[in-house]
């Protein structure tokens, strides 16, 4: 049985988004993603990093960059994780602050500062507390919930939680991530462009796309290096269970020898004091000869029995 095509490969996030004729797209993604979140929209985008198919030959990272600016300057970057762990926010967080910190050139004052919104299309569960597909992050008062500025601005869209249709998330957006997850595209398409125009032309960049022999060679090697990068993990993961596993055991025998020997050695005390106590020694003597308590000693009867 063929594997469904993956929308989430980077080789084909950056060609969809970013090619030429790319705007169109990107800005219905972005903009589906502010009215989710109740923010306002924008009208056009410039692409800052456009796909080029020979840099992206020799770019081994995973995770995908797609940036671009709006009309009124604000930033939007959109990144594409396959995998995570419980540090990703502040790797978010980290790359979010790389770009607002090249917003400023030497000799600008800080109003020179735009808003950089940076959106994340998660293929694994980051907050495992709540069910939400869609969560927008800023910076707010603690207790009045007052906007410190809108100029950092994060969002954690979240695939694995997500359902067609069966979820909280607005129209156009929902629209978007059944794109991103769908297991047959010609059968989704059909049904979707008659609701959402714009789909007709992400069906028709999709479809450029399949028929380049280049672009699809390119992307089997980037599922390829996916592929042996989640096996090497997991290879590294059973090591791990293993080695654990292995040390536990040694870890065990060593405890039960020692224990063994502990008790060997009070056996032995036990057996010189009862000795002891039958040529009526004093308790005091016995104590120091055996190392036994004074109170271990009392509970042995002058025949050597324990009470």
């Amino acid at each position: 049985m063929k594997k469904p095509f993956n929308t989430l490969n980077d080789c084909f996030i950056r060609y969809f988004f970013t090619d030429k004729g790319g705007e169109k797209v990107l800005l219905d993604f972005i903009n589906a993603v502010m009215i989710s979140a109740d923010m306002k929209t924008f009208k056009a985008v410039e692409i800052l990093n456009p796909f080029n198919l020979k840099k992206h030959y020799k770019d081994k990272e995973t995770i995908v960059d797609v940036k671009c600016i709006t009309k009124n300057g604000t930033v939007v970057i959109i990144e594409v994780q396959l995998s995570g762990n419980s540090r990703f926010p502040e790797r978010i967080l980290y790359y979010w602050s790389l770009n607002y910190s090249k917003l400023l050139k030497k000799g600008e004052q800080y109003d020179a500062l735009t808003p950089v919104i940076s959106i994340n299309l998660l293929n694994f569960n980051l907050n495992k507390k709540n069910s939400n597909v869609h969560s927008c992050y800023m910076i707010y008062d603690t207790k009045n919930k007052n906007l410190l500025t809108d100029h950092l601005q994060i969002h954690m869209i979240e695939l694995k939680k997500f359902k067609f249709k069966d979820n909280n998330l607005k129209k156009d957006l929902n629209y978007w991530l059944g794109f991103f997850t769908t297991k047959n595209m010609e059968a989704y398409m059909s049904e979707i462009v008659k609701e959402k125009p714009i789909m007709e032309e992400a069906h028709k960049r999709y479809n450029n796309f399949i028929r380049s022999r280049l672009m699809m060679t390119e992307y089997e090697k980037k599922e390829l290096y996916q592929y042996d990068k989640q096996i090497s993990l997991e290879d590294k993961r059973r090591e791990g269970i293993k080695e654990g596993m292995k040390k536990g055991i040694e870890k065990g025998k060593l405890e039960g020898i020692k224990e063994g020997k502990l008790e060997g050695e009070r056996d032995k005390s036990i057996s010189i004091a009862k000795t002891l106590k039958q040529m009526n020694m004093d308790d005091d003597s016995i104590s120091k000869a055996t190392g036994l308590s004074i109170e271990e000693i009392r509970k042995l009867h002058p025949d050597g029995k324990k009470l």
